[in-house]
């Protein structure tokens, strides 16, 4: 008589399974209600130089970046977006396009005011006017995590061209010194350390200036979060793995009886 019994725990215990399969899916992305906006932001895990003097160059890297994420693709998809809908664009200023312009972060009303967080669903800026909280030289959390969730652990000085503002200073594609941010910090140095310079400069931050390998912050466009996922079973699919379970075992049962 206990048999039966067993089935029917089998039953719950892969319907369990399945649940947490799918909410281990998803734990890169913040936890907000149906029809809620946000953008997600990352620190790039790979590097490039800071010669070109257009913006959609360092566009593109991020870009690129952002969806060759498998961790990152994998919880969009889950979370019911899709991936190749999202748009990254540099944190970063030009001669020509300053942070603000090319990342849509300009303070209310001239560009939207959403949440940011990091890809690991920290809050990196938040508030009635987010953009403005963005630019006011204190985010909440450091910009420290890449595109697949993880924690950069060394390489903190990011190519960025801008001040604290959002606007060029020393920007990528100068001949001789670009501004570079810190990673590892909430201050206003998240986006304007100092500069980055030839070897032997000496009030430069870091060497190589513009030909140096480093970093690129990202950010992502505008994310509704789905009316409806697919991350938890509906109540009658956990009903059906419990009855599969219990009709198995007990076909299994009368079997032996026979």
């Amino acid at each position: 008589m206990k048999l039966p019994i067993i089935g029917i725990l089998s039953g719950v215990a892969l319907a369990t399974l399945g649940i947490s399969s799918a909410a281990q899916a998803a734990i890169l992305l913040p936890s907000l209600t149906p029809g809620s906006q946000y953008r997600l932001v990352f620190v790039t895990s790979g590097t490039r130089n800071a010669t070109s003097t257009n913006i959609a160059d360092y566009n593109q890297f991020v870009n690129n970046t952002a969806q060759a994420s498998t961790n990152l693709n994998t919880a969009l998809t889950t979370a019911g977006l899709t991936p190749s809908a999202i748009n990254w664009t540099a944190i970063g200023s030009t001669a020509s396009v300053n942070a603000r312009v090319n990342t849509a972060t300009r303070p209310l009303p001239t560009d939207p005011s959403v949440p940011i967080y990091r890809v690991d669903g920290f809050a990196v800026a938040s508030g009635v006017n987010v953009n403005a909280d963005l630019w006011d030289g204190a985010l909440t959390f450091p910009i420290n995590v890449d595109e697949g969730g993880n924690q950069i652990s060394n390489g903190n000085s990011v190519w960025t061209g801008t001040d604290d503002q959002g606007l060029t200073s020393n920007p990528l594609g100068s001949s001789t010194y670009v501004r570079v941010g810190d990673a590892f910090v909430s201050n206003s140095n998240w986006v304007s350390w100092g500069v980055g310079g030839p070897s032997g400069c000496a009030f430069c931050i870091v060497t190589p200036g513009p030909s140096g390998e480093r970093r690129l912050y990202g950010i992502s466009s505008i994310v509704t979060v789905p009316t409806a996922t697919t991350a938890t079973p509906e109540p009658s699919s956990l009903l059906s793995f419990i009855t599969l379970g219990g009709l198995i075992l007990g076909g299994a049962v009368r079997g032996v009886r026979k």
